[in-house]
């Protein structure tokens, strides 16, 4: 079996080649969710901090794909695609994402849990090695990059929470 297409729950020992971001977001979770099933929503909220997206392709169940680029503050393009593995509304997301090169693949995991009326985001993204995660570390600043993400996660739920 293909260890990127293994469920998470599933792969034996990973920590070496693992991001774990985790956030409370004060709103329920079946809003938290309305903002990763939304093109508009993750126009607004996924990435870094000065990121920017425009989505080609989102096919949001299981087998489907989300093809998008992300715009850097830089001027920079970055092609990303996801494909979608597993979902279960409104709690948990799996999918693979990758670059149109190859050059960056992982497999993610979203959990979102209720913790009374408000929820647990957890993203985790499993690589294929210690290298390809020192990699996105070092050149992309992917654990900084991730903690900024859940940031505007929770600026944008609390904005569609309080209209």
């Amino acid at each position: 079996m293909d260890a990127r297409r293994a469920d998470p729950g599933s792969v034996a020992d990973t920590k070496d080649r693992e991001i774990v971001t985790t956030r409370i977001i004060d709103a329920p979770r079946e809003l938290v969710w309305k903002a990763f099933a939304d093109t508009k929503a993750l126009a607004q909220w996924y990435g870094p901090n000065g990121f920017t997206l425009t989505t080609k392709v989102f096919d949001f169940k299981e087998g489907g794909d989300w093809i998008f680029m992300m715009h850097g503050p830089d001027g920079r393009n970055y092609p990303n695609i996801v494909h979608f593995i597993k979902i279960l509304e409104p709690v948990r997301i799996v999918h693979d994402h990758g670059d149109d090169e190859g050059k960056i693949s992982f497999l993610a995991e979203i959990t979102l849990d209720a913790v009374g009326n408000k929820t647990r985001v957890t993203l985790r993204s499993v690589f294929q090695s210690k290298e390809a995660l020192e990699f996105v570390v070092r050149e992309h600043g992917a654990a900084e990059g991730a903690q900024q993400t859940l940031g505007r996660l929770d600026e944008l739920v609390k904005q569609m929470r309080d209209r």
